[in-house]
Order: C-alpha cells, then structure tokens, then sequence
C-alpha cells in the first residue's frame, strides 16, 4: 500500500472457498468498526459473519439500493461470480477509511463464472478466461496480492497490513459551492451537472434546493438518501411516471432530475418536455463513467438540439484524490477517456478493417470506450461481453493504429427443428438468437433460425471520422468475410430513427419485420433487416419482404411508422386477399399454442374481413352453426386494437380473458371450417 500514501481506501483481495473465507475473515473484522456491507449469492454463509457487525447482506443484483448511500467497509464474494455492475455500485457507496474485501474463487483457470449467464447466450456458465487474465493484471498492476484461503488468524495478522481506520466525515465542499454560485447566475432552460460517482453531485442538488423552488424526481426515492441530506427539507419527491401522469409542474421553479440515466429516455424525455411546457427549468445531474448507463452517450441522445449549460465536478468528496480503490475500479471497469484522441489523424491515408484480438485489454478499452460515445445503453455488462462471450466476434477500423470504428457481431442460426418449432409455438425463447428466433416468433418463419446468419450487434464510429463511410466499409468486411464462411444472411436489429434506417439501406440490407411496440430504454419501435449472401438467404428475405407489405395494410394502424416511406405500395387487391395456408397456420398457432396476438394481427385483421365477405355470400338457409361472427375479435379490429376499450365493453377480467376470449372465437371459427370442408 506504500504506492499510494494518500489513500484512505483499502482493497484486500482473498481466494478460497467462501464458506472458509467467510468464517475466517470473521476473526479479523471484529477488530474494524462499520457496516461491514456484504454483498453475495451465498447469504447461508454470511451468517459465519458476526450479526452485530454486519449492517446488511445483499445479492449482486439488488446493489442498485444502495445507489445515493454510503457505508464504511464492504465484503463483495465473487467466488460464484463477478458482477461487475455490483462492484461498481458498491466501491462507489464507501467512505474515507474503508475498507473492501475481495472473495476471488479458489482456482480462477478452470473457474464458471456464473455471471456469464446475464451476458453470455448459453444456457450454462463458462470461463472468462481474458477476464480472469485482466483481475489479475490489474491487481499487479496495483502492487495488490491475492491471499490464499486464511488458515489461521496469524496469517491476517501478518500478511494483511491492517489500515488506521480515519473517521472524518467533514467534506471538502469548496468546488460544489463555487459550481453552485455558476449554476445559480446560469439562464440556460436546462443544466447539466457530471461528474464520476463521489463528487458531491447530489449534494449540490440539495444544496441548490435552497436558492430556488424546487421539485426533484428520481428512479427511486431510496436512491435520494445524499440529496435530502444536504437539501432544503421540504422539498417535494415524486416518482418519474407519477409527475408526466400528473401533467403540471405548479409549486416550482426548477426540476431536478438525479441520477438521470439510470431513468429510460423515452420518460427523459417527456420529463423535459413537461418541463417546458409549465416554464419550469431543469437541474439534472447524471454520471460520467456508471454502471446506470453512460454519460456521453446519454448526453448525446436526450441533449440534442436543447439548450442546456454543462457543468462537471472532479474532485471527490466522498473519498480522497488519487484515491487507490477509484483508480483500480477505473481499471478494472476500462473507464475514462481515450489518451491518443488529440494524436487522430483528421485524414488518414489509409483506414484498415480487422478483427480484434479480445485479449488485448488496450484496444478493448477503446473499443469500450467507442461503444459508450456512441450507445446510451452501453453497460458494464457489455464489458464482460467484450472480454470473454462466445460466439462474438469484435471488429475494428483503425488510422495509424489507432480505434476510429467498432462492430460487433453474433454469429445465430442452424437450431434443430425441434426447437424451432418450440419457438414458433410460444412455448419456448432460450438465450441468443435475437433476429433468428425473433423472425420465427414474430414474423413467423422457421427458415430464419435453421440457416446460419450474422447478426451485427453493435457499430460505433467516433465523431471526428463520421459521415466518410467508415460504418459501410465495415459492414462490408463482415459481409466479405461471411461470405466466405457461407453465411447465408446478415441481419440487424435497432430502434428505427430516419437516419438509422437510411444508413442500413445504403448498406444493402432490406426490411423484413417491425415491432409493434415501442422500446422501453429508446422509446423507439424496433426493426429488423436482412442482407442475403446465399440463394437460401435471398429467397428467405424476399418471403419476408412480401409478407411484410402485404401486412402492413393493417399494421399501420397500430404501429406508428413512415411505412410508406419505407414500404414499396402494392395493389391493394394483393393485400386485402383471402387467407391462405400460412394464414391458417398463425391461426391454429395463436389459437392452440402461444403465438402472440401482436404477430398474428394482420392474418386476424384479414380473418374478420373474409369472414364478413363470406357470411354476405351465404345462402339464408345455411345452418346457423356454420356461421360465425366473431363478435369480440371483429370489435378489437374495428377499434384498430383498443384492449381497454374491449376489456371494459365486454366487462372481462383483463388482457389475459379478453386473448382466452378471441381464441375460443377462433377455435370455433376453425372448426366450423372444418366440418364444412
């Protein structure tokens, strides 16, 4: 710990089983008042721990509690997996003089990591071997050691140098103060506070509560604990969702908005729009590097085109500068800015398209760093992804060696058929696959999950090289090099913008399917597209192609999109035809199994207009059994899917009576259809 003299936080790292870990790190905490905060999977073996010291025991994926507290001293077990997210949180919550304690599990080689289950598409853990590799690194890195299982208190005592406990609960607040004096003569209609966790963003909120009249929302009230610590007390809380529902801001002045990405930016963005509208003007304070979504790439997305003055804050309150545990978990977590970017060149000569190495942490670290720029939702999540998920393949354009463009991409596809058949069923969705199971489940082709494809996840260019093609030359080296593996189709997946959708059409690819809701974190609909390399992989994307235009003619009353922008017109006679056997199929599949209403909306648009085009056929003396009016399904169409609407005429219990309603009509419907053939 000689490295860092200034450091009040400690890192111990121990590797063993947690149950001796736990049992035996026991002998030495009692010697350390505080909270003791634990965080781990195994909560049968935190009671080795004494009660008396132990503030709370808390799994890896219920940290986000913990977000506006603070604690001194911490255990985090990631013996049965690493959740970096949790990590994060949790460096983020400790005080001056702490101290964290580190689980590692006792053979890191042949280690399964269980976290890999919320990033990696398989069905069981795996190695994260590049991972593994970079701990260890930036533990030496540190001048960190790793502690083998402690077999007796002598070995703490000896091998562990045990740090003078600081208490000092005073703060440095002279930077919040003078950033406060800046924020109050601002005349902007939105400010914009950033700054890395522990600089005192909350408490300058609060601190700002008392020069004006203010409301504050954020994603919990629990997350506020800082905030109201340093604010005027009476300043009113209301949740995100009830303050739009309430469509008035009336008793202030100013809306502070805290912890602003963790919030999606659909409801960012009707908060700023509320705003607006009742002239109240805006404070939101949001974090550079988080484990809540980015900053920049945040920033980027909900700021553009507003006026908005920006202030950061750098120095730590909650901890000391060039504290060791920040610098470490910046470390670990790949955070900070690229330190070669004033060496870009603005016209490189030549820009070369490659594979990434993902052992190379340096260039993982700027691709990281591309993604979050780039993406709102890029997590820590999608770190550990970069490092160790199969079947992902990292692609690159570089200019002097150095990252302008990243690409990520998923290879999907070849299932047996008898999954694919669960999948068009309802009855099962296993982990990956997203564009292939997603044509099987929604648009109702088997075909896209059995040939092979290559979905591209993720593409990123850095702003000083954007709009020189660089994205499309990319995608054609994945193109090129699928081809040669005998790819049959590229696929995408992403939230429809103008400019996106442009973008993927100029790459050569062609709109196959539409969601038909809108995404919670973009507030967007999702669309899907295909770039066939294969005879398979053609006639695969014409089906699609024909199968959506002919149902858009419905699903433009339910789906908001420029589809006659995006979609070629055909006759109408085409559109509105009879039902045929695919028809048939979605109506047996919804009717039977577990297709979903929203996917087999256009083929029941389609059964209620043949259905009144045929019962105006029939001869009056046909039997009454064989006709049918499907009363409740032809309402729901006629009021182009107004469920509530449905629910409430026909006085059912809700969405799920009102599905079990429509599928008895249908049931009936086929069987008639039987029994008259």
């Amino acid at each position: 710990m000689h490295k860092y003299p200034n450091s009040t936080r400690t890192l111990w790292v121990l590797q063993g089983e947690a149950t001796q870990l736990f049992e035996q790190l026991s002998q030495a905490i009692c010697h350390y008042s505080g909270d003791w905060l634990t965080v781990t999977s195994h909560f049968e073996l935190s009671s080795y721990l004494p009660n008396t010291l132990i503030s709370d025991v808390i799994p890896p994926n219920q940290t986000k509690q913990l977000l506006g507290r603070q604690y001194r001293h911490a255990i985090f077990d990631a013996t049965v997996g690493f959740n970096l997210d949790a990590f994060a949180m949790l460096v983020g919550t400790l005080v001056k003089g702490s101290i964290l304690v580190l689980f590692l599990p006792k053979n890191l080689s042949t280690w399964h990591d269980q976290d890999s289950l919320r990033w990696n598409e398989s069905q069981m853990p795996i190695n994260v071997p590049n991972f593994v590799a970079h701990v260890i690194q930036t533990l030496t890195e540190f001048g960190l050691s790793i502690y083998p299982k402690i077999s007796s208190k002598q070995v703490i005592s000896s091998k562990i140098s045990l740090p003078e406990v600081i208490i000092d609960d005073v703060c440095d607040l002279a930077e919040q103060q003078a950033t406060l004096k800046q924020l109050l003569n601002s005349t902007k209609p939105i400010n914009v506070l950033v700054a890395k966790r522990g600089r005192g963003k909350s408490a300058l909120a609060g601190l700002f509560s008392h020069y004006q009249r203010c409301i504050v929302t954020a994603p919990n009230k629990s997350a506020l604990t800082t905030f109201f610590a340093f604010a005027k007390p009476d300043t009113p809380f209301f949740a995100p969702d009830e303050l739009i529902a309430q469509s008035c801001i009336t008793v202030a002045d100013y809306l502070i908005i805290d912890e602003a990405a963790m919030i999606p930016l659909p409801m960012l963005e009707k908060l700023l729009k509320l705003a607006k509208t009742n002239n109240t003007r805006v404070l939101l304070t949001t974090t550079a590097d988080g484990y809540e979504g980015t900053g920049q790439g945040f920033l980027l997305k909900l700021l553009s085109n507003k006026a908005y003055q920006y202030f950061q804050l750098f120095n730590p309150i909650r901890w000391q500068a060039d504290d060791m545990l920040e610098q470490f978990s910046d470390r670990l977590l790949l955070n900070g800015l690229l330190t070669q970017g004033d060496n870009f060149d603005a016209c490189p000569s030549l820009i070369q398209y490659s594979k990434v190495e993902r052992n190379n942490v340096d260039t993982l670290r700027s691709i990281f760093y591309l993604l979050k720029v780039a993406h709102y939702q890029t997590t820590l999540v999608d770190l550990r992804r970069l490092f160790d998920a199969q079947n992902l393949t990292i692609w690159q354009a570089t200019a002097n060696n150095n990252q302008i463009a990243a690409a990520l991409t998923v290879v999907e596809g070849n299932l047996p058929d008898s999954l694919i058949t669960e999948v068009w069923q309802g009855t099962r969705r296993p982990k990956g696959n997203l564009v292939a199971q997603s044509l099987v489940a929604h648009a109702g082709e088997p075909q896209a999950a059995k040939l092979r494809s290559v979905r591209i996840n993720r593409i990123a260019v850095i702003s000083a090289y954007r709009r020189r093609n660089i994205a499309r030359q990319l995608v054609q080296a994945i193109f090129e090099d699928a081809k040669a593996q005998n790819i049959d189709f590229l696929s995408v997946s992403f939230a429809y913008t103008p400019s996106n959708y442009q973008f993927w059409i100029a790459c050569g690819f062609v709109l196959v399917h539409v969601s038909s809701h809108k995404q919670a974190n973009s507030g967007s609909y999702s669309v899907m597209a295909l770039k066939p390399l294969t005879d398979s992989g053609r006639n695969l994307t014409i089906k699609l192609k024909q199968k959506l235009q002919r149902n858009v003619y419905w699903l433009k009353d339910i789906i908001d999109l420029p589809f006659t922008e995006m979609i070629e017109s055909k006759d109408k006679s085409q559109l509105t035809q009879d039902l045929d056997a695919y028809d048939l199929d979605e109506l047996n599949g919804f009717a039977y199994y577990h297709r979903p209403f929203e996917a087999t909306y256009a083929t029941l648009c389609r059964l209620v207009r043949y259905n009144q085009t045929h019962q105006q056929w029939q001869k009056p003396q046909s039997q009454p059994q064989q006709q049918l009016t499907l009363p409740v399904l032809s309402a729901l169409i006629k009021s182009k899917n107004n469920q509530s609407l449905l629910i409430s005429s026909y006085q059912l219990a809700g969405k799920n009576a009102l599905m079990q309603t429509i599928k008895q009509e249908i049931k009936t419907w086929l069987a008639i259809q039987i029994s008259n053939s």
